[in-house]
């Protein structure tokens, strides 16, 4: 092995000193400028050990930042500065199993071996403005009621209704079933 040779020196843990042209960009300062400080603009400085730690001292990130931009970067640093989104917003994954997902007959079943999963999973109350109408009517309620109001009105209900207090009336029970529903379309649908 060669103890000159120029694959045996760029191994070597401790490099030589080298001699930098640049001086530093600091006013008056001779100093060799080894270490590199950019601008915001993209414009590169030279500067001594001293002079880098002067910049980095008095440097701030924020200073040409509104208070409102500050805020919204620092809560975006906790994520890494990467899009998030909200727990449910991707509507596939709030469906809670296959059946449901698939309960607008998407998927051909000749020989309706999942017809009894299919039909429990039947909702009385349809998807959007119109299961919302039809579970604010079964509650009682019109218009835009607030969620303390839906709430109290189905407290009230489900107190008259509960089969504790009425007995085991089955009239009683399948009207508690149908506000419950309602009451649960109004929760899903962000009402209350």
């Amino acid at each position: 092995m060669k103890l000159n040779s120029k694959y045996f020196d760029n191994i070597r843990s401790r490099q030589e000193k080298r001699n930098h042209s640049k001086t530093c960009d600091n006013l008056g300062c001779n100093e060799p400028g080894e270490y590199i400080a950019k601008n915001k603009n993209g414009k590169t400085n030279f500067y001594c050990i001293e002079h880098i730690r002067l910049h980095n001292k008095n440097y701030n990130f924020f200073s040409d930042m509104t208070e409102d931009e500050i805020i919204d970067f620092q809560i975006s640093s906790i994520t890494g500065h990467r899009p998030t989104w909200k727990m449910g917003s991707n509507h596939n994954a709030s469906k809670k199993d296959f059946f449901e997902f698939y309960s607008d007959n998407q998927f051909d079943d000749p020989f309706g071996f999942f017809e009894e999963e299919k039909s429990k999973n039947n909702k009385p109350y349809g998807k959007g403005k119109t299961g919302t109408s039809l579970a604010l009517k079964e509650l009682g309620l019109k218009g835009k009621p607030s969620k303390k109001e839906i709430q109290d009105k189905f407290k009230e209900i489900v107190k008259s209704l509960h089969p504790d207090i009425n007995g085991k009336n089955k009239k009683n029970e399948e009207k508690l079933k149908l506000v419950i529903n309602a009451y649960n379309q109004l929760k899903t649908s962000g009402l209350c």
